[in-house]
C-alpha cells in the first residue's frame, strides 16, 4: 500500500503543473482571440483595407489556378515525352 500512496503523491504535483499549464494556455488563447477580434474590427472599419485584402485574395487564387493549370500541362508533356521514348525510361 505504501507504493500506491507514494504514486499518488507523485501524481498530485504533476496534475497541479498540468492545470497551471492549461491555465497559461487558456490565458494565451484568450489574448490571441482578443487580438484577432481587434484586428478584424480594424479591417471591417476600413472599407478600402477590406477591398484591398479581397483583391489580394482574388489575385492569389487566380495565380494558384494558373499554376495548377501549368503543372497539369507539364505533366501531360512529361507523359508525352515518356511515351515517345518508350517504356524503357520508366523501368530505369
Amino acid at each position: 500500500m505504501a507504493a500506491g500512496s507514494s504514486r499518488e503523491t507523485v501524481q498530485a504535483p504533476k496534475i497541479e503543473e498540468l492545470v497551471g499549464k492549461l491555465k497559461e494556455i487558456q490565458s494565451g488563447l484568450k489574448h490571441n482571440l482578443a487580438d484577432l477580434q481587434q484586428k478584424l474590427a480594424t479591417v471591417y472599419s476600413e472599407p478600402e483595407l477590406l477591398a484591398s485584402l479581397e483583391n489580394a485574395k482574388r489575385d492569389a487564387e487566380s495565380k494558384a489556378n494558373d499554376l495548377e493549370a501549368e503543372v497539369e500541362q507539364l505533366r501531360e508533356e512529361l507523359k508525352a515525352i515518356k511515351d515517345l521514348l518508350g517504356s524503357d525510361v520508366e523501368k530505369k
